[in-house]
């Protein structure tokens, strides 16, 4: 059960660092198994496809990922500090799973239609759900952002992945102050 344990999880740690550097439609199923060092059959056995595969990463690592903007999403009253808590979640979930946050990011922005797409859209929903339900929830003390919370909630998403990518890549920092810096900015963009 161990040995069976590992072999699927050094296909999805291969697979997705081969969909990250190349894309999910660039990867055929032989160059997976010639990196994992198994045979198609053993691919099949575990994912059943390739689009299984990509399916149980997302379930896996993104699913980790939900998890963590579910609970920091979480509104309290604070948005700035809800804010921050999205923020420094999805930074330390990127710091951890690079590989697979690059992925997701090319993942988000897949051409409607694709495979790949259809396999992510119910992950990405999940997300947007979150990050928009926090922005509702804010509209009372924001009341300015009453009927653009949707608008907000894409824009504040996007910029997050963009700043995790941005610590991944070591081009900025992830401390409290750039954090915060962040934040700030972000929101008096909306107080404005």
């Amino acid at each position: 059960m161990e040995n069976e344990q590992n072999t699927k999880k050094n296909l999805m740690d291969i697979s997705v660092k081969l969909f990250a550097e190349k894309g999910y439609d660039s990867v055929g199923v032989q160059e997976i198994c010639g990196g994992a060092k198994i045979t198609k059959p053993t691919l099949y056995y575990y994912f059943g496809s390739k689009s299984g595969l990509l399916q149980s990463i997302i379930e896996s690592f993104g699913g980790e990922l939900l998890d963590k903007i579910r609970e920091a999403a979480t509104y309290t009253h604070d948005f700035q500090n809800s804010l921050t808590k999205v923020l420094k979640a999805t930074i330390s979930f990127a710091q951890t799973n690079g590989k697979y946050f690059d992925l997701h990011c090319s993942l988000t922005n897949a051409p409607d239609g694709s495979e790949a797409a259809a396999i992510f859209s119910s992950l990405k929903n999940g997300l947007e759900t979150e990050i928009q339900t926090l922005f509702k929830n804010s509209c009372n003390e924001f009341g300015n952002m009453r009927g653009k919370e949707r608008l907000y909630a894409l824009l504040y998403q996007n910029n997050i992945y963009s700043v995790a990518q941005a610590v991944i890549r070591g081009k900025i920092g992830a401390g409290d102050e750039t954090v915060h810096q962040i934040v700030h900015s972000f929101m008096y963009g909306i107080a404005n």
